[in-house]
């Protein structure tokens, strides 16, 4: 496997859970925090990491039969400058990034790929993009298949409407591939939240408090005590600008690191891991935040493995 725009590693997380065997050639992370994070979590020695995708050499990387690249989204998202994958100047963007991953795979031509992206990929601004992005694909000898998923579908009481991209080489691709049917929802975010009490540090402050009504802490781009919370950004864990918030008898507080990466699908104790590493709950929350949700690409893990008749024993 080789891991590119690894953040902190949900697709190794996935296959850790459904108990795929993998051996990690290397994961690439130009964020120094996200980066040893990763190492932290999966146990991983951090010179393996690339750091920054356009100075790596294809020529030099150990064969490895799985890529996964979930790129920048930032000149996607509507929350961002929307530029695409080029700028006014023709220069490529941070989601142009992509290219970079397509360069890599050109040269090394793995059985597998998998991206995941902003729902925006796929709306009309930028789907000339993604059929440029697919019919790039197919000129290097690849099936592509994509679909907004989102994260409350596939057991994750969080609304992230995610595209997901799936390309399988021509020559194994028996071209049976289906993305997961949703799942009925059977918990809320409560049963996410901490059961012991959350240290002082998490609640808004008096002074916060003349900022943020409880009509605002509920508005549309943030939740309160919801039973999906809204979507997680990178602002996830910062008093000044949070997303999803829980009111309890001490007060109104964002949510710990635990919280917010179990809502991801990760195991809850990387919170705690992860704290006593030194990483403050700003950071675990932004890298969370900038995370694939867990759940969703352990559905898709599973799809893909029966589509190519791989003999693997998942876990159920």
């Amino acid at each position: 496997m080789l891991s590119l725009f690894s953040g902190i590693g949900a697709y190794e997380e996935a296959l850790k859970n459904l108990k795929i065997p993998f051996e990690l050639v290397n994961y690439c992370e130009i964020d120094s925090t996200a980066a040893k994070a990763y190492a932290v979590i999966h146990n991983e020695p951090i010179e393996k990491n690339l750091g920054d995708i356009t100075k790596v050499d294809e020529t030099k990387l150990d064969d490895f039969d799985f890529m996964t690249y979930s790129f920048p989204c930032q000149d996607i998202s509507a929350l961002g400058d929307q530029k695409g994958l080029f700028d006014e100047d023709g220069n490529k963007t941070r989601s142009g990034l992509f290219f970079d991953a397509i360069r890599i795979a050109k040269y090394k031509k793995p059985k597998f790929m998998i991206a995941e992206n902003v729902k925006a990929l796929s709306t009309k601004t930028f789907r000339s993009d993604l059929d440029n992005m697919i019919k790039l694909l197919d000129s290097i000898g690849y099936n592509t298949y994509w679909k907004v998923l989102n994260s409350k579908d596939y057991g994750i009481p969080q609304s992230r409407n995610r595209i997901y991209i799936i390309s399988i080489r021509k020559d194994v691709d028996k071209g049976n591939f289906q993305f997961p049917n949703p799942i009925e929802l059977s918990c809320t975010a409560k049963d996410f939240y901490e059961t012991e009490e959350v240290p002082d540090e998490y609640y808004l402050r008096e002074s916060d408090m003349k900022y943020l009504s409880e009509f605002r802490l509920k508005k549309k781009y943030s939740s309160l005590n919801s039973n999906v919370t809204i979507c997680q950004t990178t602002k996830q864990g910062n008093l000044a600008n949070p997303q999803n918030f829980v009111k309890d008898s001490k007060g109104y507080r964002v949510m710990t690191p635990s919280e917010l990466l179990s809502l991801q699908g990760f195991n809850r104790n990387y919170g705690t891991l992860l704290l006593h590493n030194g990483f403050t709950k700003e950071k675990i929350g932004k890298m969370s935040g900038n995370s694939v949700t867990v759940n969703v690409l352990q559905e898709i893990f599973r799809n893909l493995v029966k589509s190519v008749s791989l003999y693997i024993d998942m876990a159920a």
